[in-house]
């Protein structure tokens, strides 16, 4: 007999919403720590970075209260609500709502960095 067993899916994925960005379980499992998160975009790579902050960092003052944004957490996803903040995406990679419900992409966690690498190249169906 060859078996060969299935592990379960170790692989992140972050889906976009017009309303807001999902975190698989994988995905989100980076943030249990964290305090709050920033948001931003590495034009050059084409990725979308989400950084974890603990609350010290958050609150030494280097960020506005626009900069943040809330990470809730559940036991099998996380949530970044903000529909202005998947506008703001949307002026870096396109993204139709009218076309599809929801964008899903690969990520890999940056431990040195301490943020979600989301590969917008990369979608996944």
């Amino acid at each position: 007999m060859d078996i060969m067993w299935f592990s379960k899916d170790l692989q992140g994925v972050v889906s976009i919403y017009e309303t807001n960005i999902t975190l698989n379980t994988v995905a989100s499992s980076y943030f249990k720590t964290a305090y709050t998160t920033l948001i931003g975009y590495d034009k050059s790579k084409n990725i979308l970075l989400i950084k974890a902050l603990n609350k010290e960092d958050a609150t030494l003052g280097k960020f506005t209260e626009n900069d943040l944004h809330t990470v809730s957490l559940k036991p099998s996803y996380g949530r970044i609500n903000g529909k202005r903040l998947v506008s703001n995406i949307m002026k870096f990679y396109p993204l139709d709502f009218a076309k599809k419900n929801l964008y899903k992409f690969p990520c890999d966690w940056d431990a040195s960095q301490k943020y979600l690498k989301v590969y917008l190249d990369k979608e996944v169906s």
